[in-house]
């Protein structure tokens, strides 16, 4: 009876991972090479009309959500409830930086702005990072802060993070 309810409670979470994500692998399945920006792979799960990519490598998913991959990782693709290490740094588009750091930080419920995790799970357009991997985040104010201000950060402004997913902590998930 339990390995028929932890199998049910990953099937469900499988589900979602796939539905949040946009691509039809399981987590961890996918071929274990690093690729960095200038190698010009395609993204396994994001249909071209997706996002669109800039000559630079800038690409650009429907939420408005600008990223690039600075080094795609070689380790696992983090999902919802679990526990990463990220170390990330905040510019304002003057490039001066407001914030940075490393956090131990849980998608789904720990609280952070929606363009920053987005970037890190994926969405629609947006490939998850796996760990190892580095990425460029350009946050538009409606993923970001909006009109709130924010420290020494004022309404509607557009956000940069260069991210970096260092582990995927919790893999299990208690289950």
């Amino acid at each position: 009876m339990l390995q028929m309810k932890s199998f049910a409670i990953h099937l469900f979470l499988l589900i979602v991972f796939i539905g949040l994500t946009g691509c039809g692998s399981t987590p961890g399945n996918e071929p274990t090479t690093a690729r960095t920006a200038t190698s010009p792979t395609p993204q396994p799960g994001a249909s071209p009309a997706a996002a669109t990519t800039t000559e630079d490598g800038m690409k650009t998913a429907p939420s408005g959500l600008q990223y690039q991959d600075l080094t795609v990782g070689i380790g696992q693709k983090p999902f919802l409830g679990q526990t990463l290490l990220v170390a990330y740094a905040g510019y304002n588009t003057k490039g001066i930086k407001f914030d940075s750091g490393t956090i131990d930080y849980r998608p789904g419920k720990d609280r952070m702005i929606k363009g920053f995790e987005m970037g890190i799970i994926g969405a629609r357009g947006i490939e998850p990072m796996r760990e190892g991997g580095k990425r460029k985040l350009i946050i538009p104010p409606e993923l970001g802060y909006g009109e709130q201000i924010m420290g020494t950060i004022p309404p509607n402004s557009t956000l940069i993070f260069e991210i970096e997913l260092l582990k995927v902590k919790n893999t299990n998930m208690g289950f």
